[in-house]
């Protein structure tokens, strides 16, 4: 990716977390489906089972902050040394105030040290609040998820042609959640399929925008009221 076109978007850190967690949670369920199901437990127990995707999820939080400690991944933040109250007085409950009005870079060493606890990153002398990080690189950890497309088994006689456009497209429906009552927004599409890659290169706009039109129905490309057919009000003879 050249200079003119690097992503220099900021991501907070509950936005990283919520791609980290999409990302996250679409690879698992895929690699737990794949698995045989489990024979129920002889005697149930009185509290349910636990929903995967709460562990999953959980699991990612986990990957994040170790990427963050072990400097994989780089963030920002506004800092302070200020304490403006004692712990657990007033409305912030660390204490600290006098946040910097600019970001800067927060060391792996002081992941590890401090604690992240709702958008702060405390330490017993100093924090970082207002936390960002890139947004290409945390994409560079975690890319969208893409499932390999269904292959028949091997010797099947009728082999199911398909080529990346049409994973990529696949893939799109199934990010999205497109079906006949949910046909999403075109340009949002359209955003989602330039920032991937095909065979190694960048999806074009044109490309783009061909696909983002041919995963919606055609109905939903039309603009303007339908027409309503009614009774024939002219008079007659």
């Amino acid at each position: 990716m050249s200079l003119q076109t690097l992503d220099r978007t900021q991501w907070s850190f509950a936005e990283a977390l919520a791609h980290v967690q999409t990302v996250t949670v679409a690879r698992r369920a895929v690699e737990a489906a794949k698995l045989p199901p489990k024979p129920a437990p002889e005697h149930q127990h009185w509290s349910p089972p636990q929903d995967p995707t709460v562990v999953w999820k959980a699991e990612a939080e986990t990957e994040l902050l170790v990427a963050l400690r072990d400097g994989d991944l780089l963030a920002q933040g506004r800092y302070t040394e200020e304490r403006t109250h004692g712990w657990g007085n007033g409305g912030n409950s660390s204490g600290f105030g006098l946040h910097s009005g600019y970001q800067t870079s927060i060391r792996p060493e002081q992941w590890r040290e401090g604690k992240y606890s709702f958008g702060r990153l405390t330490a017993r002398d100093w924090e970082y609040v207002d936390i960002r990080m890139a947004r290409f690189l945390v994409n560079a950890i975690w890319p969208d998820y893409i499932p390999e497309p269904v292959r028949p088994a091997q010797g099947a006689a009728d082999a199911i042609y398909t080529t990346p456009y049409l994973d990529l497209m696949q893939a799109a429906i199934a990010h999205f959640g497109v079906s006949p009552g949910n046909q999403g927004k075109k340009e949002c599409l359209m955003d989602w399929f330039l920032e991937q890659q095909i065979e190694g290169e960048s999806v074009s706009n044109k490309l783009a925008d061909a696909m983002a039109t041919l995963i919606r129905l055609p109905s939903a490309q039309r603009g303007g009221a339908k027409r309503v057919l009614g009774p024939d009000l002219r008079q007659t003879g």
